[in-house]
């Protein structure tokens, strides 16, 4: 009886679902500019082949998506891994990208009542950690970035005068 590793011949569903969400991200981000151009919804729905209750709505959910950080590829370190996953970063393009981020600070964490560590925190490193959890990066890549932002950190500490536990 053969044993299927499902997770690997999951891989390519993994990735055109990963691609999905990118797409809805970009199109309703390019929702956003076009219609901050001017011009009715009316217009624009029928310059873009829809009915205006369909742009109407896709507008209101086009409000909630966070715009892609000037300088980088995505709107958070996630969105920047996705893009990596499926590949429109390079590996270097990535590694560049989360070691210049600026990640939310540890004091600026959420706290809960049981334990910090189990909720991530968005624009923090834990992020990148999802990332790697959702096999958009693989070990020897997540460890690459790691080392290189706790370097980063650790100059930036010293450079400030502060102590290091490391």
């Amino acid at each position: 009886m053969a044993i299927t590793d499902y997770s690997i011949e999951a891989g390519r569903a993994r990735t055109l679902r990963q691609q999905v969400h990118l797409n809805q991200l970009d199109y309703r981000r390019e929702l956003s500019r076009l219609t901050s151009l001017g011009g009715t919804q009316r217009e624009w729905a029928r310059a873009l082949g829809i009915s205006q209750p369909s742009l109407s709505s896709a507008l209101k959910t086009a409000g909630t998506v966070i715009a892609v950080r000037q300088g980088f590829s995505g709107a958070d370190p996630y969105e920047v891994c996705q893009r990596y996953a499926v590949g429109q970063l390079t590996r270097e393009q990535l590694i560049d990208e989360l070691m210049r981020w600026d990640y939310v600070a540890p004091e600026k964490r959420e706290h809960d009542y049981f334990d910090d560590l189990r909720f991530s925190t968005p624009g923090s490193f834990d992020d990148v950690g999802r990332a790697f959890n959702d096999r958009l990066l693989g070990g020897d890549l997540y460890d690459t970035i790691l080392q290189a932002v706790d370097v980063l950190v650790i100059t930036a500490s010293r450079l400030r005068g502060e102590r290091t536990s490391k």
